[in-house]
């Protein structure tokens, strides 16, 4: 079963069995990681598109194709045979090739692609990326004036994208940084919802992620510069659960558990990217909360302490009788555990950075730094 780790694309998979094949997004492509069972260790055994600086990888199970998107104007790609042995170049006609996010919809007769880029914009394929369609409507909210991201040069980007389970007309859109929208129309028109906004936030709607519970979607979370959220009304009243100050104060990822709905997963660093600039240490963590956030339970048996590298990326397999949780960081370890948490163990380790776009550069040592600084 394939399961995909990058920051920016898919992040729960579903089969019959154990994971046994994990693709990484990297600084320096694609590495694919695989095992023969259950208990046999993961090895290295490839690595594709070497030359791009992959964030988001999405694999498409009806299909088995495999969709990589790539920083740096490097555009997107699909490996028709599912594993990156082959790729090809497709959606390079579209104005934007910086492509941020990535997210696969299956909704039942057909499968959407949505496709988030940088400078902002967002993207729907109804042809497995054949052919594309940008949905300007994002465009039509008020303060996109104010929409920007901290390092140079300040272009704001889409960074996650979010389906309702039952009502596939129903999407979130995360800008980082500037805006939560949500469209009911599939896309068409688009609302910012802006209840968890605050004058006094150190970022401007500094939104990351959005979860929604599995089984009363009208319960929402929310990752951010600022702490985690929750919503009970679909996004229109939001409570502040957890702060900066808090050992994930810089939330990115959230999963709920496959056998306990109430069990929510919580990854990030425990300090926003401002602090590795002064201390390259990121001190990331994994936690989880079984009363809706509102308390939290560290899981760091196995996991580096301190972590120098941010966890940029986490994904979930979810089996019948189990799931899987891995984690990348920006120094480029994988970290999986079967046990939901209990413990992890390093399945590999000296890969190219697992980042999105300029989150791993603190953590490298001063001489590259200086030079991705003037590349």
């Amino acid at each position: 079963m394939v399961t995909c780790l990058s920051p920016n694309g898919t992040r729960e998979t579903q089969g019959a069995s154990p994971a046994s094949r994990l693709l990484v997004a990297t600084l320096k492509g694609v590495t694919r990681l695989e095992r023969d069972d259950a208990r046999a260790s993961w090895r290295v055994v490839a690595q594709s598109l070497a030359d791009l600086h992959i964030g988001a990888l999405v694999y498409e199970p009806k299909s088995g194709k495999l969709f990589a998107g790539a920083h740096r104007d490097g555009g997107l790609w699909v490996s028709d045979d599912g594993a990156g042995e082959s790729w090809r170049r497709i959606a390079a006609d579209l104005d934007r090739q910086h492509m941020y996010s990535l997210a696969a919809q299956d909704r039942g007769d057909h499968v959407v692609l949505w496709l988030g880029t940088e400078p902002a914009g967002l993207y729907r394929s109804d042809d497995l990326g054949e052919t594309w369609r940008e949905l300007s409507g994002i465009y039509k909210v008020d303060d996109t004036d104010k929409w920007t991201f901290p390092p140079p040069p300040h272009i704001a980007h889409v960074k996650d994208i979010t389906f309702h389970p039952a009502e596939p007309a129903t999407i979130y859109v995360c800008i980082e940084q500037g805006a939560l929208l949500k469209s009911t129309d599939d896309g068409e028109t688009w609302r910012e919802l802006t209840d968890y906004s605050k004058e006094d936030d150190v970022a401007y709607r500094d939104t990351h992620r959005v979860t929604l519970h599995p089984t009363n979607p009208r319960e929402l979370y929310m990752a951010t510069g600022e702490g985690l959220y929750g919503s009970a009304d679909g996004g229109a009243h939001w409570t502040h659960l957890t702060t900066p100050q808090h050992r994930v104060g810089y939330p990115d990822f959230l999963f709920f558990d496959s056998a306990d709905a109430r069990t929510i997963y919580m990854g990030g660093a425990a300090r926003g990217p401002r602090y590795w600039r002064e201390k390259p240490v990121s001190d990331a963590a994994v936690v989880k909360s079984s009363d809706g956030g509102r308390s939290w339970t560290l899981l760091d048996q196995g996991l580096p302490h301190p972590a120098v590298g941010s966890f940029e990326a986490m994904a979930l397999h979810r089996w019948p009788g189990g799931r899987m949780l891995f984690v990348g960081t920006a120094t480029g370890e994988v970290y999986a555990s079967d046990n939901g948490g209990a413990s992890w163990t390093e399945i590999a380790r000296e890969l190219a950075p697992i980042s999105k776009d300029g989150h791993y550069r603190p953590f490298l040592p001063s001489e590259q730094q200086r030079r991705v600084a003037h590349a």
